[in-house]
């Protein structure tokens, strides 16, 4: 499954766009270009899954090596890649620790890959990529917003757009895969991490925090099937996990705080646009106009 997940993320533009004819000279070309982003990605995603593993077999728990998802259908490549536990967590602060270990690797590898990436980056007029129908923009966080303006500009985002090295787009895929997995619900990491921090009281507030996520959708509708598989599959709230006898101590508290407060700064809001989709207005644009428009009357 490496090397398949390896071969969707070199020739995704092939096998999900369709820009390319089939002869050797070409896929030499595009193995050549891409294969920075595949290994890159590759080592974000272990990095991210061994974060979970080695936490797992420090507290016992018998798990899985990481398995890595190809996924030839999207512009990104892979459906990331899951380590699988097979059996119970005994206390809240192994929970915890397996639980922080994965999004902490990986924000910190993609933070530093994304730095390094927009260093080898350059600006273009965003004209010139205007008459691509299949071009792809990438989303901004306020991580990578800030970090491009210091790297690269100061420029004007609505002029010009930066052309990303393979490096800073396996990073943002990286830091995106983060954000997923650092949303606070249920199996995700940002479930296990709130859970162990706020215990069993957290279940008097967690569906109006679920409610709250489902109106990203009114920004772009990636949020509302996430709501969908969160709810059916994922689950909203944590199943029960024992307390550990002297607690997860406030260090591990105020770590986990800081980890799920860094979800703020890397979380995308419309992550990915393909073609014009960027000069479309979001759901909740839309409804705003309406009601300028009604009230305006």
């Amino acid at each position: 499954m490496f090397v398949l997940t390896f071969l969707t993320l070199t020739f995704r533009e092939f096998l999900f766009f369709g820009l390319f004819t089939f002869d050797w000279k070409g896929f030499v070309l595009l193995f050549q270009s891409e294969w920075p982003y595949s290994l890159s990605l590759l080592a974000i995603l272990l990095g991210h899954e061994m974060g979970h593993y080695l936490p797992a077999r420090y507290y016992g728990v018998k798990a899985t090596l990481p398995y890595f998802i190809p996924f030839p259908l999207g512009p990104i490549g892979t459906m990331g890649a899951v380590i699988q536990i097979k059996e119970p967590i005994p206390n809240k602060k192994a929970l915890f620790d397996i639980g922080i270990g994965g999004p902490f690797v990986s924000l910190v590898l993609s933070m530093v890959a994304w730095i390094i990436g927009i260093y080898l980056s350059e600006l273009v007029p965003l004209d010139k990529m205007a008459n691509l129908e299949n071009y792809t923009i990438f989303g901004e966080s306020i991580f990578t917003y800030y970090s491009n303006q210091w790297i690269l500009g100061p420029f004007d985002s609505h002029l010009m757009d930066v052309s990303i090295h393979p490096l800073a787009r396996a990073a943002w895929v990286g830091l995106l895969i983060t954000a997923i997995n650092l949303l606070p619900f249920g199996q995700l990491d940002g479930g296990h991490i709130i859970y162990a921090v706020f215990g069993e009281k957290y279940r008097n507030w967690i569906y109006w925090l679920f409610v709250g996520f489902i109106f990203l959708a009114l920004v772009h509708f990636t949020w509302l099937i996430w709501a969908f598989l969160i709810y059916y599959l994922l689950k909203i709230e944590h199943p029960f996990i024992m307390d550990s006898p002297d607690g997860i101590g406030k260090k591990r508290k105020w770590f986990g705080y800081l980890i799920i407060f860094s979800l703020i700064f890397i979380f995308v809001p419309r992550p990915i646009m393909i073609g014009n989709e960027m000069n479309d207005p979001t759901m909740l644009e839309t409804i705003f106009n309406s009601l300028i428009s009604f009230f305006s009357r």
